[in-house]
């Protein structure tokens, strides 16, 4: 009885350890089944999925958006621009056209002109002169002026020999000349302006050797040398420059004080 007292306890023991793990083993297989088990980990987002906006790229897209209205905006104020310089192109040689038509006809009319009617032209163009000349100063002088009187003066040859036609073209040319001075003077820069055709060319002459240049300026270029007496035609203007053209075919700049009447 003793003996068996004494074993017993072991046996519990084994028992109760045995079955304390039976116990361990049954709750983990509850938890396997129960889907207790421990939480996968959390799956980090997808490459490329959306995410909150970001307020930086918010701000780049307005100004996108500006830069793509204002490229528009200037591209079309481009084509306006192309277009008013093509409507100007237009318009300049509508006016020069004109202004030939204009021309021709008075030429026309100064051939069919009478004794009377070159006087009083000659007359209107000499009272022009000397209004202008008044304005100046009785001091002030002028090499456009002063041409402009001898082109009057040599329209009394012509006058004489009842060559009403050549007086008359004569007394044009002073009138060119004049409206020359005066479009000088009515401009605050003249020498800044650019070039303009006269309406009528005028035949001069080179009254000392002088230079012809290939800008109206001093310190322009040379383009040739002019003997005195050299015949030349007035075609424009640029300030107090006229560009002359020879015989020969020679263009450039010359000041008038180098030239006088034929």
């Amino acid at each position: 009885m003793l003996r068996m007292t004494q074993v017993c306890p072991a046996r519990e023991r084994q028992q109760s350890s045995f079955a304390a793990r039976l116990r361990a083993v049954a709750w983990l297989v509850g938890l396997a089944l129960s889907g207790c088990a421990i939480p996968p980990p959390a799956e980090s987002p997808a490459r490329g999925a959306a995410t909150d906006p970001d307020p930086t790229c918010a701000l780049c897209d307005a100004q996108n958006r500006e830069m793509v209205r204002l490229r528009q905006e200037l591209a079309g104020k481009e084509a306006e621009l192309r277009e008013l310089r093509t409507n100007q192109r237009e318009q300049v040689k509508v006016i020069q056209e004109s202004t030939r038509e204009v021309t021709r006809a008075k030429v026309k009319l100064r051939r069919l002109a009478t004794q009377a009617e070159t006087a009083s032209y000659i007359a209107e163009v000499e009272a022009a002169l000397e209004s202008l000349r008044a304005s100046f100063g009785a001091a002030a002088t002028s090499p456009l002026l002063e041409l402009a009187r001898a082109m009057i003066t040599s329209t009394a040859a012509p006058f004489a020999q009842a060559d009403y036609g050549t007086a008359m073209d004569r007394a044009a040319q002073a009138e060119q000349l004049i409206a020359v001075e005066a479009d000088n003077r009515a401009r605050s820069r003249p020498r800044q302006s650019g070039e303009v055709l006269l309406q009528v060319s005028i035949p001069l002459r080179v009254t000392v050797e002088g230079q012809l240049r290939r800008q109206p300026r001093r310190t322009g270029p040379v383009a040739s040398v002019l003997k005195r007496g050299t015949p030349v035609v007035a075609r424009a203007y640029k300030g107090n420059w006229l560009r002359v053209e020879t015989e020969g075919g020679a263009s450039g700049w010359i000041e008038p004080v180098q030239l006088g009447a034929r």
